[in-house]
């Protein structure tokens, strides 16, 4: 599943065969400096994969009125119009409506759309990225085959259950979440340009994605941002900004061109039921610089065993990947591969390549920060995402 990005580095990590594993710190690669001095995370250039763009030429378009129903009425209208060709519908402004974004939670989309289709029907605000708001977080299960783009949630929430052939773009909100359950496996879901700016106080992970009672498949987080959280002091949660859990497997999890910050534990953590978990250009934030752009809130805990990590691998081999990618703090784990990647972490592990060693990663403040992501403020946000 590919995510159209004009500068991404996009492919494949091949897969590579698990050997004992040794620390490997290699010489940098020769497109050292491009990694070292690129820009990550969103700046309107990434777009789901099989959507048309605004500007295409559309075989069909329908206007509906900013309610659930009448958006489900027009994606089952399109059922068989142009299947191979472009349709979107124009949501009008106004407020839609939520029932929470628990994994239980009512959905306000259910069983709507189909697989199959050669292009994905595009579902965007008539008047603009942010034109439509939400009166609460939002859950969509089993919808299949449709991008929405533009819709901002924030401060509220996503949550998808049961979802296939589906993206969700050009977006702000507070969390982005995924869970499988007994009712539908996950596959085929894409994140695009999805940013949480803000830090909090809480006992809760930014984002997660989680299986009960099925899978998840093919999940790609393309030009995403999530900010750090902290747990308030005496909390004894672990709080990360982005984990993958769950009771099953989560195969081809791939971020490319991402920025996470670290939380008080860690900035990404999987699970040793993952398999081919990916960043493909990423800049991940943790150590101490994290608090370079996001610092400790009143009442909230420091961390007491040590630097919060960059991922957390800890007792996985093979599960994560890295290329072309920036990791400021420790990444332990076996890696099942590293390419052209950076860490300022002195002992790192790798199947195949290896972490190249740069001590100045520890020390970068936020200019360095601000010149490679951007601070997504509400006018930075509104100024890439012009539909």
């Amino acid at each position: 599943m590919n995510v159209i990005s004009r500068r991404s580095f996009v492919g494949l990590l091949s897969a590579a065969p698990l050997v004992a594993a040794s620390a490997l710190l290699v010489p940098a690669a020769a497109s050292a400096a491009t990694v070292m001095s690129t820009r990550f995370g969103p700046d309107g250039s990434h777009w789901p994969s099989r959507t048309p763009r605004p500007s295409d030429a559309f075989d069909k378009t329908i206007e509906c009125d900013c309610n659930w129903t009448a958006i489900a009425n027009a994606v089952a209208s399109l059922r068989t119009v142009a299947p191979n060709g472009n349709v979107r519908i124009l949501v009008r402004p106004g407020r839609l409506a939520g029932n929470g974004a628990g994994s239980s939670s009512k959905p306000v989309l259910q069983g709507v759309g189909q697989t199959g289709r050669g292009r994905r029907i595009l579902i965007m605000p008539r008047d603009g990225s942010a034109s439509v708001s939400f009166d609460a977080s939002i859950r969509l299960d089993r919808v299949m085959g449709v991008s929405f783009v533009g819709f901002w949630t924030f401060p509220s929430s996503l949550v998808l259950t049961g979802v296939s052939d589906f993206a969700w773009a050009w977006s702000k909100g507070r969390a982005f979440n995924i869970s499988s359950n007994e009712t539908g496996a996950v596959s085929g879901v894409e994140f695009v340009e999805c940013v949480t700016p803000e830090s909090q106080l809480t006992e809760s992970d930014a984002w997660a994605t989680r299986t009960a009672g099925s899978t998840v498949t093919d999940l790609s987080i393309t030009g995403c941002y999530i900010a750090s959280m902290y747990k308030p002091s005496g909390s004894s949660a672990h709080l990360d900004t982005y984990q993958l859990s769950g009771t099953h497997a989560l195969r081809n999890v791939v971020m490319t061109d991402t920025v996470i910050f670290a939380s008080t534990n860690a900035a990404f953590i999987p699970t040793e039921l993952a398999s081919g978990v990916r960043f493909e250009h990423c800049l991940v934030v943790a150590g101490s610089r994290m608090l370079q752009r996001y610092p400790l809130p009143t009442g909230a805990k420091s961390s007491t065993t040590g630097a919060p990590q960059a991922a957390n691998g800890s007792g996985t081999n093979g599960v994560m990947a890295a290329r072309d990618s920036i990791m400021i703090g420790s990444v332990p784990g076996v890696w099942a591969s590293v390419e052209n990647s950076f860490t300022p972490a002195t002992t790192t592990y790798s199947n195949s390549g290896g972490w190249t060693s740069d001590p100045t990663l520890s020390t970068v403040d936020s200019a360095w920060l601000e010149q490679r992501t951007p601070t997504p403020t509400d006018e930075y946000l509104r100024a890439i995402w012009k539909l």
